[in-house]
């Protein structure tokens, strides 16, 4: 006989599981951009083990937040390790995030072509 797990218990250990990353993209999608860089920072340590595809997005999410408080610096050096990823790969995004990703790059003055690993290399990363 199989041992059932109470559903309250199973809705608290999946509650656990939330990120201090998903926690910070809700909150950018939510409006609350101050809340979604200090989630962001918060899970800068996960990043190394990340799959390339939470990289990105996490980059992209942390230089969309920046650029919406408008800390210009924070939201290239980001925005740029989003994009060289995703120039990398063009699998990593999807198409909405693509489009947020190539907005915000526009935003801050690139070229849709402009390679991220170059503007990377240029500030020292």
């Amino acid at each position: 006989m199989k041992a059932r797990m109470p559903l309250s218990i199973l809705v608290v250990l999946i509650a656990g599981c939330a990120t201090h990353y998903s926690r910070g993209t809700h909150a950018y999608d939510d409006g609350v951009y101050s809340e979604a860089v200090d989630e962001l920072t918060a899970a800068e340590s996960d990043v190394p083990g990340m799959s390339q595809e939470d990289r990105t997005r996490y980059a992209l999410y942390r230089g969309l937040a920046h650029l919406a408080l408008g800390d210009l610096e924070q939201a290239e050096r980001w925005l740029a390790e989003s994009k060289a990823l995703w120039d990398s790969d063009r699998h990593l995004l999807d198409d909405d995030d693509r489009g947020k990703l190539l907005s915000a790059w526009q935003a801050i003055g690139h070229a849709p072509g402009a390679w991220g690993a170059d503007v990377l290399r240029r500030r020292g990363m």
